[in-house]
């Protein structure tokens, strides 16, 4: 287990990192962890995150088992991106308007994923939930080593880490590397929202509240 303290790279404009200079050596000593199997949790806008290789089934067992979570629980993932989001998922008309106008931010959509992701990550079902997170250095490490896990870095069922102690406090030695970057923007999980459900529903309220939604959708 290592702890990386990377705020001094970040700046903030209040709890929002604004931007991030760490070394490419840094982000490619990460990335690699994560290329090669490990776990890395990492800063988000909404909470730290648990980051694994999405197309390697041994590690993402490796976030189930780190996490304590059903099987039968589907995992999102980061990217850095629309054109990496393209890789894994079938964006329709709607996902690509909240994209564009929603992102990067606190919000999940869930889309027709490709036949390549496993399934063990989406827990069997044909849907994937993807974001791009509002946080620099979440988005270098992501276009360093490809799409991510944003599994919360917590026990299953437990507090949402908004600080990067309560995630080694919960995970301890399952992680191989730790970043700080300090207290995230929001401190709770993203609005997730059903784009292959031509109503729309909104799984989970988060950060951006409904209305939101229904009124960039409104000119589809």
């Amino acid at each position: 287990m290592k702890i990386l303290d990377l705020k001094k790279y970040c700046t903030f404009s209040g709890n929002r990192a604004v931007s991030c200079s760490v070394p490419e050596e840094t982000i490619e000593e990460i990335s690699s962890v994560i290329r090669d199997g490990g776990l890395v949790v990492y800063p988000t806008d909404t909470i730290y995150c648990i980051g694994a290789d999405i197309f390697d089934e041994h590690s993402l067992k490796k976030v189930f088992m780190a996490k304590q979570r059903p099987f039968d629980m589907p995992i999102s993932v980061c990217v850095s991106s629309r054109k990496m989001a393209m890789r894994i998922a079938n964006l329709n008309r709607a996902a690509r308007r909240l994209m564009e106008t929603l992102m990067p931010g606190p919000l999940i959509i869930l889309a027709e994923k490709k036949g390549d992701v496993p399934d063990l990550l989406t827990a069997g079902s044909s849907t994937v939930g993807i974001r791009i997170p509002d946080h620099p250095l979440a988005r270098s490490l992501i276009e360093a080593c490809g799409p991510i896990t944003s599994a919360s870095a917590n026990k299953h069922a437990g507090q949402d880490p908004s600080a990067v102690e309560q995630s080694i406090k919960d995970l301890g030695e399952n992680i191989d590397i730790y970043i700080d970057c300090g207290k995230t923007l929001h401190g709770r999980q993203s609005t997730i929202v059903d784009t292959t459900d031509e109503s729309y529903p909104i799984v989970r309220q988060g950060p951006v509240p409904e209305d939101k939604i229904r009124e960039v959708l409104s000119s589809l």
